[in-house]
């Protein structure tokens, strides 16, 4: 006896809906179309430096997809993920940055999706464990080699090195300091821009105030900017530039703005400043990035414990 529930017969109407269902419209655009279209979509929601990061990120990927033949988001799947990350290994690509690329990929993929222009690929990726970062520091004698030719240097540059040695902020905060955010009563610089979008104060002892106001002096009033060039300010680079020089001179192994900002952080650790202070001054999101610099003093500790200890006195 047949059941009421089984159907003998398939209709040319269950046909048709079983066929649409299998052969859904998959949306998709050519990469480097979307990835314009990602920057459009993007410029008015990060800064400007964030959306060259993407840029450069992806289209570094997008080549690589269409060496192997793949040029649109439909062709985009396990395999080929599976693909660059193998080959990013075999070129010595750190895991934090594989990691980088692919979320970077996936967040672009994601929100064209959810914005309705393609059809989101089907690929899983399980990040690839990282290494901690190892911070270098600059040592003590590479900085009593600078500030013994700092009176040499141009105005400019003497203010960036000590910006970069007194209050440990990034190269594009520097560059993006304007005249009127700088307050000389309180000894303050109010940085509206940076990294985290969020702003904050930076502070500066006497010696480098004397070195602002000189420079305020002597800038065109009509640029609102600290470091001028043009109408405008100057780079990031113009600073790496002037560091490398710098370096190259000296003949100082380790110099970079970010190894400054690394030597800011252990001596506030060293000198007693407490981890949540260095956490605010540095303008981290988050403990754990500042945790890295008070398990290097740890560290420090540790080895002169050894080192110093009493009982070697008695051995």
């Amino acid at each position: 006896m047949q059941s009421n529930n089984f159907k003998t017969t398939i209709s040319l109407e269950d046909i048709f809906t079983l066929f649409s269902n299998k052969t859904q419209e998959i949306k998709s655009m050519e990469l480097n179309a979307l990835l314009r279209l990602y920057i459009q979509m993007q410029e008015s929601k990060v800064r400007p430096d964030t959306l060259v990061m993407y840029q450069n990120h992806l289209q570094e990927m997008i080549q690589f997809f269409q060496s192997h033949g793949v040029y649109e988001t439909k062709h985009i799947n396990q395999e080929i993920i599976d693909k660059f990350v193998r080959y990013s290994i075999f070129k010595k690509n750190k895991n934090i940055t594989i990691n980088k690329r692919i979320g970077i990929l996936s967040a672009m993929l994601t929100r064209t999706a959810k914005a309705g222009f393609i059809t989101m690929p089907k690929y899983t990726f399980q990040k690839l464990k990282e290494s901690p970062a190892k911070i270098e520091v600059i040592t003590d004698e590479s900085i009593k080699k600078i500030l013994n030719q700092i009176d040499t240097m141009k105005l400019e540059h003497q203010v960036i090195i000590y910006l970069l040695l007194s209050t440990g902020i990034r190269r594009n905060e520097i560059v993006h300091i304007k005249m009127q955010n700088i307050n000389f009563k309180n000894q303050s610089i109010y940085l509206d821009y940076t990294k985290s979008g969020k702003p904050r104060f930076c502070y500066f002892e006497n010696k480098l105030g004397t070195l602002l106001l000189k420079l305020i002096s002597k800038n065109d009033s009509n640029n609102p900017y600290l470091l001028q060039f043009h109408n405008s300010h100057i780079d990031k680079m113009t600073v790496s530039s002037m560091l490398y020089k710098l370096k190259k001179d000296l003949k100082i192994d380790i110099l970079s703005a970010h190894k400054f900002r690394h030597l800011y952080a252990t001596q506030l650790l060293r000198n007693g400043a407490d981890i949540y202070t260095v956490k605010e001054l540095l303008g981290h999101q988050k403990l754990e990035n500042t945790q890295r610099y008070l398990d290097l003093t740890n560290e420090e500790i540790k080895r002169n414990n050894f080192k110093y200890n009493p009982l070697k006195n008695f051995e």
